[in-house]
C-alpha cells in the first residue's frame, strides 16, 4: 500500500514539474546587493552592513519549452569598501544576459535556475582620493566592468518573480594611478610609489520582478 502511495505522489509530481510554456515577458526588476547571505537569521540580511546597494530597471524573458534567457537594463548603486574606514558609493548601469531553464510546478508556480554573463557600465565619478596611513593615493574608476551570475529563483501567481544571485566578478573595478608616501620624521616631503592597489568585489543579490 505504502509503495502504491509513493508510486502515484510521484506520477503527480512529475505531472506537474513540467516545463513552463513558451513565451515573452516584460517586467520591471528592483533589488539590493548583499555582502553576504545569512539563512538562519533573516533580519542580519538588511542590516546596514550587509547592505550594498540597490538596483532597479526594465527586464524581459524568453521562454521555449523551459529553455530561455532573460536580460535586463539595471541602474545600479553599490558601495565599494577601501580599507576599514573608508567606503566608496559607485553607480552603473547594468546588463545581465543569463540562459535559464524553467520547471513548472501547476497552473501558480514554477522554478529556474540561470546563469550568465554581466556588463557594468560607468556613470558616476571616474577618480577620488583617499589618504590613508601616510599617503594619499588616487584611485580611477573603470569606465566597464564584467561579471557572472549565477541564480536560481521562482515565478508565483504567474507575475511575481522572486530569485537570488550570486555576481562573480571577473574585472576589476577600479585601480590606483598614483600614491604619494609622506617621509618618516613629519616632513612635508613626499615620494611617489608605485601604484598597486586595485578592487574588486563578488555580490549576492536578492531580486523581485513583476512581469506583466
Amino acid at each position: 500500500m505504502k509503495r502504491n502511495l509513493f508510486t502515484l505522489a510521484l506520477l503527480l509530481t512529475l505531472a506537474a514539474a513540467t516545463p513552463a510554456q513558451a513565451g515573452i515577458e516584460f517586467g520591471i526588476m528592483a533589488g539590493m546587493n548583499m555582502s553576504k547571505v545569512n539563512f538562519k537569521d533573516l533580519d542580519r540580511n538588511f542590516s546596514a552592513s550587509n547592505r550594498y546597494g540597490f538596483y532597479v530597471g526594465p527586464k524581459v524573458n524568453v521562454n521555449v519549452l523551459g529553455f530561455g534567457a532573460d536580460a535586463a537594463l539595471l541602474y545600479n548603486q553599490k558601495r565599494l569598501n577601501l580599507g576599514d574606514d573608508y567606503s566608496r558609493t559607485i553607480r552603473s548601469v547594468e546588463i545581465p544576459i543569463n540562459a535559464r531553464y524553467t520547471l513548472g510546478l501547476g497552473s501558480l508556480a514554477s522554478v529556474y535556475a540561470a546563469t550568465g554573463p554581466q556588463f557594468g557600465f560607468n556613470v558616476g565619478q571616474t577618480k577620488w582620493t583617499k589618504l590613508f596611513s601616510g599617503e594619499d593615493t588616487t584611485f580611477e574608476r573603470k569606465n566597464m566592468n564584467v561579471s557572472w551570475n549565477v541564480g536560481v529563483g521562482a515565478k508565483l501567481a504567474k507575475h511575481v518573480e522572486i530569485g537570488l544571485t550570486y555576481n562573480i566578478a571577473l574585472s576589476k573595478y577600479a585601480k590606483t594611478i598614483n600614491r604619494v608616501s609622506k617621509l618618516a620624521g613629519g616632513s612635508d616631503d613626499a615620494v611617489t610609489v608605485p601604484a598597486n592597489y586595485d578592487f574588486k568585489t563578488n555580490t549576492f543579490q536578492v531580486q523581485v520582478a513583476y512581469l506583466f
